[in-house]
């Protein structure tokens, strides 16, 4: 009889008793009457369930994404795209259980993400926000950790990136109008090149003709002078004959005396 009643206590301390396993990508929340009374390490761990209950909270890297509308500087409408890599610190999860239960991503983690973003993008316009991508994804990552910590949500930040920002129809057209522009000023720009180059040509062109002529009119002077000299170191006779050629307009003169034509130049 004592055999049986042992058998049955054992029977029902077993039905009573619970196990579960505490994978190494979670911490075990221990409630106690429905009261957080500590954490249990990743492994097995038995409990009677009429009175004791695990939780498992994740304590793995986790990822969690918003896109939600915002405000530029300028007061335009753009739509941001964020990731943020997150995990709930080993050391606090029976705090963060306590004060957000299960749910902190959507009690904490959620809103201040929209805070973060509605909060740094009206400091840009949108040319900054795409010309300053890295500064505007670090001062939201600063931004959120600064808030997490604030609320004590013993949520740590891995990384935040973004992926995406879209502008309204106003930017797209202002951008493409932009673009237009420039392009009619580069294409002003090369033309007003192209004459300025032509012109340039023409210049160098006319002062090599112009060098040309100077160096050829320098060269006849000189061959003057020289055949000047050497005709000076000659007799006075043939020096006189040489300038009367020079002066000579080809005609030969007329009758002279005694109605014999006289030649002008003495050939011997």
């Amino acid at each position: 009889m004592k055999k049986l009643v042992s058998i049955l206590a054992m029977f029902i301390l077993a039905m009573m008793t619970g196990c579960t396993k505490i994978d190494q990508t979670e911490r075990g929340v221990v409630l106690h009457g429905g009261s957080v009374s500590g954490t249990v390490e990743p492994g097995y761990t038995g409990y009677i369930p009429i009175y004791t209950e695990i939780v498992h909270m994740p304590v793995k890297v986790q990822l969690e994404s918003m896109r939600i509308g915002a405000g530029s500087k300028d007061m335009q409408d753009v739509t941001v795209g964020v990731n943020v890599n997150y995990h709930i610190n080993t050391a606090n999860v029976d705090a963060v259980y306590s004060k957000y239960g299960k749910d902190v991503v959507v009690t904490v983690l959620q809103p201040k993400m929209r805070e973060t973003i509605t909060g740094v993008t009206p400091q840009y316009i949108p040319e900054e926000m795409l010309q300053k991508r890295e500064e505007v994804r670090l001062r939201m990552e600063t931004a959120l950790r600064a808030k997490l910590d604030s609320a004590e949500s013993h949520i740590i930040i891995d990384g935040l990136t973004i992926y995406e920002f879209k502008f309204g129809d106003a930017f797209s057209r202002a951008i493409e109008e932009k673009q237009v522009a420039e392009q009619n000023a580069l294409k002003e720009k090369n033309i007003l090149e192209s004459v300025r180059y032509a012109n340039e040509q023409k210049v160098i062109a006319a002062r090599a003709d112009s060098t040309a002529k100077v160096i050829a009119a320098k060269a006849d002077s000189v061959a003057i002078a020289v055949k000047l000299r050497a005709l000076k170191q000659q007799n006075t006779k043939e020096y006189i004959t040489l300038q009367w050629i020079d002066s000579w307009d080809g005609k030969l003169p007329g009758v002279l005396a005694n109605d014999k034509i006289m030649p002008i130049v003495d050939v011997k």
